[in-house]
């Protein structure tokens, strides 16, 4: 239910950000969500529609942006995006350790694909 917990962090900071810009009603949320987050897009969505019942939310859009997994090879200093291996089912894959695609190597670190982002809302906002 990681999902849930997503949803309900959105609808929080959204609900703050429109009460001190005189929003009437928020229209969209864009997100960017990045591959080791492990969000599901779908159940992202499904819960941010539960979290914003009855708020200044309820009836948004959820749009999400997925941002690939980036890392970086400590031995033939390549940086760039990772690759899942090809040979694991891809649910399996993501878990693995993540080998540098120039050098094969598994001494790497991830750069990338770890954050959860409000890029930014739509609202319409109040006539002063």
């Amino acid at each position: 239910m990681h999902e849930y917990s997503a949803a309900l962090s959105i609808v929080e900071a959204a609900v703050h950000a429109a009460k001190a810009n005189n929003v009437k009603r928020v229209t969209a949320v864009n997100v960017e969500v990045g591959e080791f987050t492990f969000l599901i897009p779908e159940q992202l969505e499904f819960n941010f529609e539960i979290a914003s019942k009855n708020t200044l939310l309820e009836g948004a859009k959820l749009n999400i942006t997925l941002v690939k997994g980036r890392l970086k090879c400590n031995d033939c200093g390549y940086e760039g995006e990772s690759q899942a291996a090809l040979d694991l089912p891809p649910q399996i894959a993501v878990f693995a350790p993540m080998r540098c695609p120039k050098c094969d190597s598994s001494n790497t670190i991830l750069t990338g694909g770890k954050d959860f982002i409000i890029a930014n809302i739509e609202a319409e906002v109040n006539a002063s």
